[in-house]
């Protein structure tokens, strides 16, 4: 029985250790002197990626691996 309680918590742990794992390394940082309307921009320190979003939060995933041209 505590075999199963041990196994039921590791999974737990490991759920909140790998979720939301391709954001981990961003850290998006908003720059409004380079907003179109409402559109708002973020840069990451981390990786150099930019993005425009229409919400008023950062981006959730990261953008290094998007290809195409800026905006």
């Amino acid at each position: 029985m505590i075999l199963i309680a041990f196994a039921i918590a590791f999974a737990i742990v490991a759920y909140f250790a790998y979720r939301d794992k391709a954001v981990r390394g961003c850290r998006w940082r908003k720059d409004s002197t380079r907003d179109k309307g409402s559109l708002q921009f973020y840069h990451c320190v981390a990786c150099g990626a930019e993005a425009y979003t229409a919400t008023q939060s950062a981006p959730r995933d990261c953008k290094a691996i998007v290809g195409g041209r800026p905006l």
